[in-house]
């Protein structure tokens, strides 16, 4: 089986998982939400940021290590798993020794339980990291995507089981540290494993890899949780909680979608990184398509975003709409340009990816503290501003390492970014006209005709966006030929 029909029955596999998932999760997740309040999901963003930063810090870039190198012998294996082990085991204890510390730095007695317990998935995840790896490195996504539903599926049954058990915030903690649970427990069971030894000797580059990747992913993870961090010093816990739910709805397709879709990328320019004109094709392409969904989905969403919290969450959740509003507007272009950094990334060109996080290190949060000033809605502006100025800094020189011609990238974003806006313009326009009641009808009116005018819009300027995406949605739906190396 060729590397892009693979990497297709990869994204299949991926896509139907993800798709199960989220349904599930979706389903929970509105439930809990009008069980818990603004309050706890403060809480608990809070929470995920330290998390977010100590397990960057604790996988050490080990994992994407073991997926770089396509042949690596067992004794390194065994290495590089002892390593991470020790690794998240001295990361996880320092975060529970340091959990008081952090929830007076954040002003929140009530955070030093929570944080400590939710760093055990730090280690947990170590547990786990040979076989996660050496999964996505074959591309064994059928494997993967079946653990990724049943850990996803367990995790929102606990969350949602202990919020109505009254739980609070723990009800997000446990039913997180229960989903990575399940995850750890089913890749040990299914995938390949191998005895940890605690050696250095002899892994020196994939160290030297991880070690240049982690601080790049510390300053990553550092910059993305750097709203909440800046945020909580000028925002309530309540305000942060509205600013949390609505990031987490913005940004669902991306954190969902493009994890899939990097985590196939990576392997696969891997694969191909001995011809380049091919991998350019491929993450124009790429980048095609995701324009073509991202932006009517992620504008839509800001379109009808009063509507959208008030059948979703419930009036006490109304105070998020602005954020709604204004968070969804930036994800199209995080998303169509993640494939580009990846594919950079696969390619070999650290120094590039360090480029690109050094200019987020320094202009994101600079931005979150100018914005943060002015409340909830300064602090959602400041993604407006703050994400296309690190972008020019650091796109230019991506695009020039891949070859891709800035025209090339416009021609593949330019129309859907068009009609997207053309149909939030209408939206916009009936919503005025016809004051539409009840919510849940003008939700519907709404979405219908916004999803028909981007269409018509898409047919009329770039059709071929259109047939595109009906050849790559057949690829998805044949039948996985049989698997030949």
């Amino acid at each position: 089986m060729s590397i892009e029909r693979k990497a297709i029955s990869a994204l299949k596999w991926a896509t139907a998982a993800k798709l199960v998932v989220q349904i599930a999760s979706w389903a929970g997740t509105l439930v809990v939400v009008r069980l818990l309040t603004p309050e706890d999901y403060g809480l608990m963003a809070k929470v995920a940021v330290v998390c977010a930063i100590a397990g960057a810090v604790a996988e050490f870039g080990l994992e994407a290590a073991i997926v770089r190198w396509a042949e690596i012998a067992r004794d390194d294996l065994r290495k590089i798993y002892g390593a991470s082990l020790l690794f998240g085991a001295i990361i996880t204890a320092t975060i529970v020794i340091a959990a008081p510390l952090l929830s007076r730095l954040f002003h929140e007695p009530r955070l030093a339980w929570p944080i400590a317990i939710a760093s055990l998935q730090i280690i947990i995840s170590a547990i786990a990291v040979v076989p996660s790896a050496l999964a996505t490195r074959d591309l064994s996504f059928r494997r993967l995507s079946t653990i990724e539903m049943v850990a996803g599926v367990a995790s929102i049954a606990a969350t949602l089981l202990l919020a109505l058990l009254g739980a609070g915030v723990w009800a997000l903690v446990l039913g997180t540290l229960l989903g990575a649970i399940a995850r750890s427990t089913a890749l040990l069971i299914f995938g390949e494993r191998v005895r940890p030894t605690f050696s250095l000797r002899g892994i020196g580059e994939q160290l030297k890899f991880g070690l240049t990747l982690v601080g790049n992913r510390v300053s990553y993870f550092v910059v993305i949780q750097s709203d909440v961090l800046i945020g909580s010093a000028y925002l309530s816990t309540t305000e942060i909680g509205h600013y949390s739910v609505a990031l987490q709805l913005a940004t669902l397709p991306m954190t969902k979608v493009m994890g899939t879709i990097n985590q196939i990328t990576l392997p696969a320019v891997a694969r191909q990184q001995e011809d380049r004109p091919r991998v350019r094709q491929a993450v124009l392409r790429a980048i095609g398509l995701i324009s073509l969904i991202a932006f009517p989905t992620l504008w839509g969403i800001s379109a009808v975003a009063p509507e959208l919290v008030r059948v979703l969450f419930g009036s006490k959740w109304l105070p998020s709409v602005p954020a709604l509003i204004i968070l969804p507007l930036i994800v199209p272009l995080r998303m169509t340009l993640s494939v580009m950094f990846t594919a950079s990334l696969a390619l070999g060109n650290r120094q590039l990816d360090l480029r690109n996080t050094i200019a987020n290190f320094v202009l994101i949060p600079a931005g979150f503290y100018v914005g943060a000033h002015w409340g909830l809605v300064g602090l959602c502006s400041a993604w407006l501003v703050s994400v296309p100025l690190a972008y020019s800094v650091s796109v230019p020189a991506v695009l020039r390492f891949i070859g891709i011609r800035a025209l090339d990238l416009i021609a593949e974003c330019g129309a859907p970014a068009v009609a997207a806006g053309v149909m939030y313009a209408t939206v916009t326009v009936v919503r005025f006209a016809l004051a539409i009641e009840p919510p849940i009808v003008a939700l519907l009116i709404l979405s219908t005709t916004g999803a028909c005018v981007y269409v018509l819009v898409m047919a009329i300027i770039s059709r071929r966006h259109l047939v595109r995406a009906a050849s790559f949605v057949r690829s998805l739906l044949a039948r996985d030929q049989p698997t030949t190396i």
